[in-house]
């Protein structure tokens, strides 16, 4: 009820049926109130008028109770007789009837009574059959007509407006999801439709500039690779007829930098094509287990330089994914893991899966990173080293992060200075 009350919907039907609806049936009930007092009384009127007609038909023309009663049948009044027993009534109710009066008494229903000769006649309306209970029931059909008939009017107006604020909310989080595309359809000239007209047009700009920036990232890595070819080509040739060491010291240089700005151009084509989903995923059935494996093979040289050894402690796991992107993600965090593992150190991988998730942890023994540094660690071009011998582009981990994203998957980081970091990457386990 709560969350009912905090929605514009719950907040909307409050305000109606606070400013309309409850003046509405607060204004009618007291108008029958004051009618069915008044119906009261009339009906009282005619009882008295009725009681005073049958003493006089009695007195003028000397008829007993019982022909009195018959001569003003009515099958709208309910009359009814006793012996008068002066001890059941109060002194001025004796009083009364005694001086020939009709005495009123009003119960739920108004009655009267009065004497004819020794006999007491009570009259009162027949329970069923008489204008205040037909007024009644028929006000209170009206007053359950009119709060039925104002509360859907209510609902439908409130429904109607909170419907294509509806749209609205879905359009939006559709937009924070990525998808720039959406629009609202809506031709209304009031605010709603004021505001779906420039939701339109700020997606429209998005929309836009999003392709232009994508196109100039295509641009961009397009254009690195022809000068980065060339720079690599004229650096294996300088290094195949130099002369000099100098001249060899610079064409490593040269190559060196030039596989970093290739690395660069090639990251960053690859991370624009993930952010405008670009690229799909081509789901299959693959091995996990297999995939990493051949990711650390592919670092044989590399450890085997640093004499690293391997912990490898790995379940047979088999998911759905796109092996492309995924063997980019162990590439990107094993190739960090032994870039910035101590010599003579031991890199740790863990594989294992449960009822209803896929758990891969990679973790180092190695320099480490500050908690100011983890939580910057997936920020595009972000490098918690910067110095000039090592080769990362700083778009590794915000790759990987995009590629487990995509695969419903979650990345975190976890580390300590000169212990080592952590990667773990969890992926939900999809039924097969």
């Amino acid at each position: 009820m709560k969350r009912f009350i905090s929605t514009i919907y719950g907040r909307f039907l409050m305000i109606f049926f606070g400013l309309l609806l409850i003046p509405i049936l607060l204004t009618f009930t007291i108008f029958l109130t004051f009618q069915f007092n008044a119906l009261k009384t009339q009906v009282e009127e005619m009882l008295v008028d009725r009681a005073n007609s049958m003493q006089m038909a009695s007195q003028d023309y000397g008829l007993a109770s019982d022909a009195v009663l018959d001569l003003f049948d009515d099958a709208t009044l309910n009359a009814q007789t006793m012996r008068y027993d002066r001890a059941k009534w109060s002194i001025s109710e004796r009083a009364t009837l005694e001086r020939g009066e009709v005495l009123s008494q009003t119960d739920r229903l108004p009655q009267v009574a009065f004497l004819l000769d020794e006999t007491v006649v009570t009259l009162s309306p027949n329970a069923d059959e008489n204008p205040i209970s037909i007024f009644r029931d028929v006000s209170l059909q009206t007053l359950f007509l009119t709060a039925l008939i104002s509360s859907v009017l209510i609902l439908f107006a409130v429904r109607l407006m909170t419907r294509r604020i509806d749209r609205v909310t879905d359009a939006v989080s559709r937009v924070t999801t990525g998808d720039l595309s959406v629009r609202i359809h809506d031709v209304a000239t009031d605010e709603i439709g004021m505001l779906a007209k420039q939701f339109n047009q700020m997606t429209e700009t998005l929309e836009t500039n999003e392709t232009k920036n994508e196109e100039l990232a295509s641009v961009m890595a397009h254009e690195f690779k022809t000068p980065v070819a060339s720079i690599l080509g004229y650096a294996t040739l300088l290094k195949r007829g130099g002369t000099s060491e100098k001249q060899i010291e610079y064409a490593d240089k040269i190559e060196r930098e030039g596989k970093r700005l290739s690395r660069l151009s090639q990251d960053v084509l690859r991370l624009a094509k993930l952010d405008h989903t670009i690229v799909g995923l081509h789901a299959t059935e693959l091995s996990l287990s297999e995939q990493i494996r051949e990711t650390i093979l592919s670092l044989d040289s590399e450890m085997t330089r640093k004499r690293m050894k391997l912990d490898l402690t790995m379940d047979e796991v088999v998911m759905k994914g796109d092996a492309s992107l995924l063997q980019q993600v162990w590439t990107n965090l094993l190739q960090n893991a032994v870039e910035y593992a101590y010599e003579e150190s031991t890199l740790h991988l863990l594989v294992k899966e449960d009822a209803t998730h896929i758990t891969c942890e990679i973790r180092d023994e190695g320099e480490g990173m500050t908690p100011e540094q983890v939580d910057r660690a997936f920020e595009r071009f972000y490098q918690a080293d910067t110095s000039r011998h090592r080769n990362g582009s700083g778009l590794g981990l915000a790759i990987a992060r995009q590629i487990v994203q995509l695969h419903g998957g979650e990345i975190t980081l976890s580390s300590e200075k000169q212990i080592g970091t952590t990667a773990k990457v969890v992926f939900p386990k999809e039924d097969r």
